[in-house]
């Protein structure tokens, strides 16, 4: 191809009729001015238009490139979380209401997210170990640690006894060690990687299985102790651990308050800077709760402030909001 194509109309609209005399426009003058346009120029000299294209052998690539935060596995630091990706889309969240079934837990109704990353794993004691050292914090006794080091073969185990605000400055502090957009997960964001894309009563059914989790039992298990308790691969969410949510609860302990009550909402129900005083939801169950707390819509309220009792210390898991 020619790279100078002249234009089938000589005349440019902004040139408007052959008048030499017209201002702004002399005919005689042979003053050029260029303007970049999408892959090439304009030349605009008196009353032509010369429109030059020209390719630098490099064409726009149509084909759908994977981007990293969609893989199924995303490079990672060796003291950062391993995450799945959640597809974006609707789900349902909560229960129907019936017997057994706890008033703030329905009714149940469908919402839809973004994409996300949500943790494999709760953060285990060697992934927070490794915050506790590089901030200098210290470690409280309600995290069974040996001092401020992780007790030997617990290392894979969950980090537990840990208060809300602990939870999100790891968060914090993760994100500034990777440039990655770590937060804790709200509560949709959480049950809706519970579901694993399906509407079961557990995660894995709608029949409670014992070999699916870390419950009724002694002692805290390793994250891995279990297999994979659904369709997207994630250990742990029930058994073993709670784990804190971003979302908030409200000021009394048996029911949420009423502006946070279902159908939940993307508001400022998940406000990170909220009081302090409110309660946030936690989400999961501990290795002594019955079957009942390891349902996927089983939920609760705590104190930022507090660790949990002895045999039901608070976790988290993360969520990756983007790269």
């Amino acid at each position: 191809m020619n790279p100078l194509e002249e234009s089938d109309s000589p005349k440019s609209e902004s040139a408007g009729e052959d008048n030499p005399n017209q201002e702004g426009s002399p005919g005689d003058q042979n003053t050029v001015q260029g303007g970049a346009t999408d892959g090439g120029f304009i030349f605009q000299g008196g009353q032509h238009r010369i429109e030059v294209t020209q390719y630098f052998g490099v064409q726009p690539n149509t084909k759908d490139v994977e981007s990293p935060f969609t893989s199924e596995s995303l490079e990672t630091e060796y003291f950062e979380p391993e995450t799945i990706y959640i597809p974006p889309g609707p789900f349902l969240m909560g229960s129907p209401a019936g017997p057994g079934i706890p008033a703030y837990e329905a009714p149940q109704h469908e919402i839809s997210l973004p994409a996300y990353r949500i943790g494999k794993y709760p953060v285990t004691n060697a992934q927070y170990e490794e915050f506790i050292s590089q901030k200098g914090r210290l470690v409280t006794p309600s995290m069974g640690w040996d001092g401020q080091r992780v007790p030997a073969g617990f290392e894979a185990h969950p980090v537990s006894g840990v208060t809300w605000p602990e939870a999100l400055a790891y968060c914090q502090w993760l994100s500034e060690k990777t440039g990655r957009r770590y937060s804790l997960p709200n509560e949709a964001q959480w049950e809706k990687a519970c579901r694993g894309g399906h509407n079961f009563m557990y995660p894995w059914g709608d029949e409670f299985d014992p070999k699916r989790s870390n419950q009724a039992c002694s002692a805290l298990a390793a994250v891995d102790a279990y297999p994979p308790q659904n369709a997207f691969g994630c250990f742990d969410l029930v058994g073993n651990v709670r784990q804190w949510t971003c979302s908030l609860w409200g000021e009394k302990r048996l029911a949420p308050d009423p502006v946070f009550a279902y159908p939940w909402k993307d508001d400022r129900r998940n406000d990170l800077n909220a009081n302090r005083q409110i309660r946030k939801v936690v989400r999961g169950s501990s290795f002594k709760d019955n079957p009942n707390f390891l349902r996927c819509s089983a939920r609760s309220g705590q104190v930022p402030e507090d660790v949990g009792f002895p045999e039901a210390r608070h976790g988290f898991r993360v969520v990756l909001l983007g790269l």
